[in-house]
C-alpha cells in the first residue's frame, strides 16, 4: 500500500479544487481566466482555512470563488 504523504494529500486537494474551479467556470459560462493560477491559489488557501479540512466540497470551492471575487471588486 503506496504511503500518502503531506505533500501528496496537499497536490490532490488542490488538484481537486482545480477541477471544481473548472467545471464552477463551465456552469456559470466563462472561459478559464488568464490569471487561473492566483484564482486557484487563492481558493486553495481560502478551502483550507475555512473548510473543513475532512469534508470540504465543491461548495466550499465556490464560496472561496465568491470571496476572490468579492477581494477584487474594491
Amino acid at each position: 500500500m503506496m504511503k500518502v504523504t503531506l505533500l501528496n494529500k496537499t497536490i490532490m486537494k488542490k488538484e481537486k479544487i482545480k477541477f471544481m474551479l473548472i467545471d464552477l467556470f463551465i456552469s456559470i459560462g466563462i472561459d478559464i481566466p488568464s490569471n487561473f493560477e492566483i484564482i486557484l491559489q487563492y481558493c486553495y488557501d481560502d478551502v483550507c482555512e475555512t473548510a473543513d479540512p475532512d469534508k470540504w466540497h465543491d461548495g466550499d470551492v465556490a464560496i472561496a470563488f465568491r470571496r476572490w471575487i468579492e477581494s477584487h471588486s474594491k
